[in-house]
């Protein structure tokens, strides 16, 4: 293992701490191997409520653990010195939890090994401000003395002498052992738990009394499972779509926006969860009716678009958790959308949360769609989430050109059929959120029982586009589609 570095590149702050870019480091395994083990962490580990615990499998001997509020590191011991990588390719090293982790494993006679481990503030705060104390220290720090306030909490070893290892239970001892004694590092707070009734205890002393983040819940053979309290927001209804075949005229999920300062609704959440029939019935009867234009096409987790309607209805949704950084520490974007009173269009895509396990509670008849009711400031009170007071308007990309529009009508028992296909530059291709072109096809027939279907197919090339647009219509306009416009 190598931690050596290329100094010109890293910025020294206050005291010894100092932080640059994983490119930046000698040993190009590292910010891989971040990467793979928050990957593999995320895939491992099931989100549940405390209702949800007695679905974790019953067995004996599970590994319960604090959950803390902090930045994940990867921290890379040689033996002499350490330094951490967080997903977001950010190396630091320097700070006194890192040196005195750093004597511990020395004095531990520890060669060399990988840890998983939460970089925390051990100061006092309402529970939604612990993550901004961490950040704000660890990016722009007035003191050292500030320095001293961040905490280590280790909770998994991954590696040990170049070799994994793999039993919870082996880590635990080893951590144990290694961090005897430290002020500011310690091994992630624990305790065996013989069943799923002292699985519910914990979480109920050191979540729902003593406020910690959550319970994190291993056993080798049950899996890894995170234990958390649901949060419950209020958001608008701004679009639906409706289930197939025998599930045709029911409801099958609903697309929420919260509301920025400045009017706009941003896309927030895909809500499929906890209706009744009667509740997936009534709600399309309802919503059938206040369907209005959009630039803007949404597609559900089964690739069907959302009828987007009139903004109006607020439901009550819980969850249970809010993501707003990606693996690898980049932010969460989505749709912000403008709405003029009598169609949506698309405006930016800004930061905003990943929403886990999102389930509708009930309606909101006395909330409306404004932005006092159904403010963003629901998300950033409890995650992160940047550039919430700024306007979208802002932000706004170069509006699309359209390159070929055409229009085919047929009439088939008395009835009209209508068939536009359309071909437009986005003039956003700079960007990673959309493609160069869009060819686009709709197909309206109120003979069918689900009258208004679109396909899309989207390239980077024109010429490309333009073959895809000359296949849709070979395709679709033939035997007695006549040319309107």
């Amino acid at each position: 293992m190598n931690l050596d570095y290329d100094e010109s590149r890293f910025s020294r702050k206050k005291g010894d701490y100092f932080i640059g870019p994983a490119t930046a480091l000698f040993d190009a395994t590292l910010y891989p191997k971040t990467l793979d083990y928050k990957r593999r962490l995320s895939g491992q580990m099931r989100p549940l409520s405390g209702e949800d615990i007695f679905r974790i499998p019953k067995t004996t001997g599970y590994f319960g653990t604090r959950k803390y509020d902090g930045e994940f590191a990867l921290l890379a011991f040689d033996g002499k010195e350490i330094i951490s990588v967080n997903p977001g390719g950010t190396v630091r090293g320097g700070l006194p939890c890192f040196d005195e982790v750093a004597k511990l494993l020395a004095k531990a006679k520890v060669k060399n090994c990988l840890l998983a481990a939460e970089i925390y503030s051990t100061t006092k705060a309402e529970q939604r401000h612990r993550i901004y104390q961490v950040v704000k220290l660890l990016r722009s720090p007035a003191s050292e003395a500030e320095l001293k306030k961040l905490g280590l909490a280790v909770f998994d070893i991954i590696e040990l002498d170049g070799q994994p290892v793999e039993s919870v239970a082996d880590v635990y001892r080893l951590l144990d052992k290694w961090l005897d004694g430290g002020k500011l590092v310690h091994a992630a707070e624990h305790k065996i738990l013989k069943d799923l009734d002292a699985v519910s205890e914990l979480f109920a002393e050191w979540v729902i009394g003593e406020g910690s983040e959550g319970l994190v819940v291993r056993h080798d053979q049950a899996g890894w499972f995170k234990i958390k309290v649901r949060h419950n927001l209020d958001a608008a209804i701004v679009g639906f779509s409706e289930g197939a075949e025998d599930r045709k005229g029911l409801l099958h999920d609903l697309l929420v926006a919260v509301m920025r300062d400045d009017g706009t609704f941003h896309e927030f959440a895909r809500v499929g969860g906890g209706f009744t029939e009667e509740d997936r019935r009534t709600l399309a009867d309802n919503l059938r009716r206040r369907i209005v234009p959009s630039d803007y096409v949404a597609v559900n987790n089964d690739y069907v678009a959302y009828e987007m309607i009139e903004p109006g209805p607020v439901i009550e949704i819980s969850c249970l958790d809010l993501i707003s950084e990606s693996s690898k520490g980049d932010p969460i974007n989505k749709m912000v959308l403008d709405w003029d009173g009598k169609a949506y269009s698309a405006l930016a895509r800004m930061p905003l949360a990943s929403v886990i396990s999102p389930q509708f509670v009930r309606i909101r008849d006395d909330k409306e769609a404004n932005p006092q009711d159904v403010n963003i400031r629901q998300v950033s009170e409890l995650v992160q989430v940047p550039d919430t007071d700024k306007s979208a308007h802002e932000s706004v990309a170069p509006p699309s050109e359209i390159l070929e529009r055409v229009v085919y009508t047929k009439v088939m028992k008395g009835q009209q059929m209508v068939r536009k296909l359309l071909l437009w530059k986005t003039n956003k291709e700079d960007t990673m959120d959309f493609p160069g072109y869009v060819v686009y096809l709709t197909d309206f027939s109120p003979n069918r029982q689900n009258p208004l279907e679109r396909d899309m197919r989207i390239s980077n090339n024109e010429r490309s586009a333009r073959r895809m647009f000359d296949q849709f219509a070979e395709d679709n306009f033939v035997g007695g589609w006549e040319l309107v416009s």
